[in-house]
């Protein structure tokens, strides 16, 4: 369905639906703010940890290990069998961390981990080109995690993994000739894994940062208020879906098909940048759903709980009818109308939380996840 509408259509269909919920919000004059609590939103906060947050770094824990191990294996007896299954271990990584991957606070900002488990975008080539270097000139100082965590964060996290699995010479690993090349795999995957396993603690501990974020304080540098940690929470949908928008989908589509850069997808040599998009999306419809967060709105704008589980549905559609490669989709017109509708959802929900659900909840849009780059 659809691949069959035209973009304008698509366009026209989403103004269509803005304007709706414009004119829904805005009948009655300005929105009315929420009353809620300081226990309603630390509520919030709570079920958002324990519902989403937890459960999401023990899965990329899980997961991190079971990629490691898989690599052990590999290096241990080479084969394609034994290949396909570090292949199957990271996908399934690369999606826990996609669910994930925009809780952008707390200990996955210490230490540089966030940018040593995905260096994601990389517009000057960096990572390419020190991967390369790595595997051509064979260099010792990245074949065991304890020297390579203390390397470049462009060649020991997701995106070195992949190249190594998918990228140029990788069927070597299903070979004796693949020796050094899966040795540096599988520093990176226990670099993940140990890096994986400090986050999945730190969030497990009740008196670390999720008491933080449940218990603010005035003397906190970070949390002060009940409104500082609802924040956090609310700032993952806002700057999430900004990042998908303009870091994973404008980029890599370009203007037209004949304009587009495949290339510029994220996963895009593993062909997963279609699975890490469902689990961006699925991750936030769960964190949605666990946190309770439309339990906050004040009765005059408590359809926009209703709005945004429409849009939810209307992205879980449109990416259950893609079919990957990505990097094929975006190149053909008629296929990449499904992209276009999609990064037209991506933006509905963007604004729906930015521009709608915060100011209601007396917050403000806060640190944008693209200052910066």
């Amino acid at each position: 369905m659809i691949a069959s509408l035209s973009r304008r259509a698509l366009v026209g269909l989403a103004l269509l639906l803005a304007g709706a919920t414009a004119s829904h919000g805005q009948e009655d004059g300005p929105p009315e703010p929420s009353h809620a609590t300081e226990a309603e939103k630390l509520a919030v906060v709570a079920n958002a940890i324990d519902g989403f947050i937890r459960p999401g770094y023990a899965q990329f824990h899980d997961r991190a290990a079971a990629a490691a191990s898989a690599m052990d294996a590999l290096c241990s007896e080479t084969g394609d069998a034994a290949l396909q299954d570090a292949r199957d271990r990271f996908a399934g990584l690369a999606a826990s961390w996609s669910r994930i991957e925009f809780v952008r606070f707390g200990p996955v900002m210490d230490d540089n981990r966030l940018e040593k488990i995905l260096f994601f975008p990389d517009r000057r080539g960096i990572a390419l080109r020190q991967i390369q270097g790595i595997l051509g000139g064979e260099d010792e100082t990245a074949t065991t995690q304890e020297r390579l965590a203390g390397k470049s964060v462009a060649v020991q996290g997701l995106g070195a993994l992949e190249f190594v699995l998918h990228g140029t010479d990788a069927e070597t690993l299903a070979t004796d000739r693949g020796g050094f090349r899966c040795i540096y795999g599988r520093a990176i995957a226990r670099n993940l894994a140990s890096i994986a396993g400090e986050l999945d603690a730190a969030w497990s501990e009740d008196a670390g940062i999720a008491a933080r974020l449940t218990a603010p304080d005035a003397a906190d540098p970070a949390w002060r208020s009940a409104e500082d940690s609802l924040q956090e929470i609310v700032g993952i949908f806002i700057h999430g879906f900004e990042a998908i928008r303009d870091l994973r989908l404008r980029p890599a589509m370009g203007e037209s098909a004949e304009a587009a850069k495949p290339n510029l997808f994220l996963f895009r040599r593993s062909e997963l940048a279609l699975a890490s998009l469902r689990a961006n999306f699925a991750g936030m419809k769960d964190l949605f759903a666990a946190s309770k967060l439309a339990a906050l709105l004040p009765a005059p704008q408590a359809y926009l709980k209703d709005s945004i589980l429409f849009e939810f549905a209307n992205a879980g559609r449109t990416l259950s009818e893609l079919a990957p490669p990505l990097t094929e989709v975006a190149r053909e017109a008629d296929k990449r109308q499904g992209l276009t509708y999609l990064l037209i959802v991506t933006d509905s929900l963007q604004s729906q939380f930015a521009e709608q659900v915060s100011p209601i909840l007396g917050l403000s849009a806060g640190f944008s996840a693209l200052d910066g780059d």
